[in-house]
């Protein structure tokens, strides 16, 4: 059993902060120049769609007993073999996913600024304060936390929601709009990964399911405001400059829900090359702990980020989204297999959902 400090708050916190990165800015303007003011359906949806894949990580967050996350379920219920492919597969998709917030986080922030680099300069303040220790992070979590639902909720009041703008019920653009809104919502495993951070294991998968739910309600106000706006514009560039104008205010919340998302992913992530450590899968050297930080998992996770910047962001989002979708298609496998009653249903539910998901994407890549 885990004798952390972090608590169910921080988890809610973590779970926000993990998820709600630079993606909403992007994909809720660009759902809306795909499929109209219909959209409002599919976030609806979402949050329900979320949460059914959500759950079989709360599941196997109460079922395993270190920290690593959620492949060492893998690999207790499908073998050594498939649990080691998970392994590998979640933590490289997540140190993509990390470079992709921090090269977003560089192309905010100079739309208003011209620094080369910046995102460097991010990633390194971060890890600074990381390794200064658990009871920081746990400060800063919580911090980051309640500026991101401030800063959406900011952004939703002052440019204010009009309920006639919602169009009418459309089945497929629902279906399409939850499909672009899924690379926004994933991120849950990172959440599973710290167990030995939080004092009990059970304020993870509470946290998970509490905080992807508040996740779904600040995504949805925030896509009735992108329908609210009413831009007579096909471009997302000038979409987002209505959103903001000329708010260096707003421009600076964008930027800090950014680099809450890295912090949030960084320190979770940094629990995957100590965690397979443990397991033999991993040299041994990254078991350490400093401050109740595994500080080499941290260093070697920067160091990686700082190699992957050479990608545009794109590219990376892409790398990881697909890795992601293959490491939880493994981990519902995993759930149905050794589950039962309600959560069999859901597993197998999220199962179906991940695997339309990959061949969509594979559909796409042959034919696009």
């Amino acid at each position: 059993m885990a004798m952390g400090h972090l608590t169910l708050k921080d988890a809610v916190f973590l779970t926000i902060t993990s998820i709600v990165g630079g993606g909403i800015f992007v994909l809720s303007p660009l759902t809306n120049l795909l499929f109209g003011k219909s959209i409002i359906w599919g976030w609806v949806l979402l949050i329900f769609v979320s949460l059914i894949m959500a759950s079989p990580f709360a599941y196997a967050s109460t079922k395993i007993s270190e920290s690593g996350g959620v492949y060492k379920f893998v690999m207790k219920i499908l073998g050594r073999e498939i649990g080691i492919f998970s392994a590998y597969i979640l933590w490289l998709s997540g140190v993509f996913a990390l470079s992709g917030v921090v090269s977003f986080f560089e192309i905010v922030f100079n739309t208003k600024f011209d620094i080369p680099h910046v995102g460097l300069f991010l990633i390194v303040v971060l890890t600074a304060l990381i390794l200064a220790g658990i009871r920081i992070v746990g400060n800063f979590v919580r911090i980051f936390g309640i500026l991101t639902i401030t800063i959406i909720l900011y952004m939703v009041f002052s440019n204010g929601i009009k309920i006639d703008s919602i169009g009418e019920f459309n089945l497929k653009n629902a279906i399409l709009t939850i499909y672009f809104g899924l690379w926004t919502t994933t991120g849950w495993e990172g959440i599973t990964m710290p167990l030995s951070a939080f004092k009990n294991q059970k304020a993870i998968a509470y946290g998970l399911l509490i905080g992807t739910f508040i996740i779904g309600i600040l995504y949805l106000l925030f896509s009735l405001t992108v329908i609210s706006i009413n831009a007579k514009t096909n471009n997302l560039d000038e979409i987002l400059k209505i959103l903001i104008g000329d708010n260096l205010f707003l421009l600076a919340g964008m930027l800090i829900i950014i680099s809450s998302c890295a912090f949030s992913v960084l320190f979770t992530l940094s629990y995957m090359p100590y965690g397979m450590g443990k397991d033999k899968i991993f040299p041994k050297v990254f078991v350490k702990l400093r401050k109740e930080i595994p500080y080499y998992g941290v260093i070697l996770n920067t160091l990686l980020v700082i190699m992957l910047l050479i990608f545009d962001a794109k590219t990376l989002v892409d790398m990881s989204m697909f890795s992601t979708l293959i490491a939880y298609f493994l981990l519902y496998l995993a759930v149905f297999k050794e589950s039962a009653g309600k959560i069999k249903v859901i597993s197998l539910a999220s199962m179906i959902i991940t695997g339309l998901l990959i061949l969509f994407r594979v559909y796409n890549f042959i034919f696009s």
